[in-house]
């Protein structure tokens, strides 16, 4: 396993190419964007009878935003292509031409599909980028780095949960990559997506738990994982909860061999990164 830049931590989450999220696995999540509050007519009796007056505009302090969610949009199902090719790139025996696929493809996605998913493939391409950082081809978007990538994606789609969930793996076991923090509301921006989303919002919000101190609600979280293959470090997760929980003993039977998991990622990721979390299973 070889030393990468930010994103590589970054498929925790199969990250770019998986994820239900990723053809939900299979084919995105299929979530309904915002609701439009649809005024209601206003009438006014103007003597005999009464005339209907022009429907009022919503109030721009109560009208509600449209949520930007481009991977539920069917112009952007190249984003599939691009997951399968960025997942390819990770596991191939030669993945070289699922690179080139990747590379040429990013910048060619229109900017109604530049959210969670854009920049998280943003940030894996500009970690082997060298001194050429990515740009689309209308050179409206320029990445700089990994890290100014998710940057970037957390700005443009802050209810992401495959985002938010890459950031918290991040912020726990590779601190120093200098990704941005996922925010205070993590697991309730992740969990408000719901539908085939949900094992990602339910590890964001085991993770919040387990730095709050809060095993019961880790272990809750962790149980309604479903699709366990996605998360190779969901073992060291169930093994802290269960030391928070008071369970020392079944907590250091489990993190004998969830630190063997950790050697599985079928990605690179920093070896500083999985000494980190090996370090915390031998403390528990």
């Amino acid at each position: 396993m070889r030393a990468i830049d930010v994103l590589a931590v970054g498929h925790l989450l199969c990250i770019v190419g998986c994820g239900k999220p990723a053809p939900p696995r299979a084919g995105e999540p299929a979530v309904a964007g915002a609701e439009r509050a649809a005024g209601s007519a206003a009438y006014a009796d103007a003597g005999p009878a009464a005339v209907a007056m022009p429907e009022a505009a919503p109030s721009p302090l109560t009208a509600k935003p449209t949520a930007f969610h481009p991977d539920d949009e069917p112009v952007c199902a190249d984003l599939t292509t691009l997951r399968s090719a960025m997942q390819a790139w990770r596991v191939a025996a030669s993945p070289q031409p699922h690179r080139r696929q990747a590379r040429a493809l990013w910048p060619t996605l229109p900017p109604a599909c530049r959210g969670g998913t854009f920049f998280l493939a943003a940030a894996e391409i500009a970690s082997l980028a060298g001194d050429d950082p990515p740009s689309t081809a209308d050179r409206a978007v320029t990445v700089r780095s990994p890290a100014d990538a998710l940057a970037q994606g957390l700005a443009a789609e802050p209810d992401h949960p495959r985002l938010l969930a890459h950031l918290a793996l991040i912020a726990d076991i590779a601190p120093a990559l200098h990704a941005p923090p996922p925010p205070a509301d993590a697991c309730a921006r992740a969990t408000s997506r719901g539908g085939a989303w949900a094992d990602y919002a339910a590890y964001v919000c085991a993770l919040t738990a387990i730095h709050a101190g809060d095993g019961a609600t880790a272990l809750a979280e962790i149980e309604r994982v479903r699709d366990v293959a996605l998360f190779p470090d969901l073992k060291a997760r169930r093994a802290q909860a269960l030391a928070l929980s008071g369970k020392r003993k079944a907590a250091r039977s489990l993190a004998k061999t969830a630190a063997a998991t950790l050697d599985e990622w079928p990605f690179d990721v920093p070896e500083t990164a999985v000494a980190a979390m090996k370090k915390k299973l031998a403390a528990l």
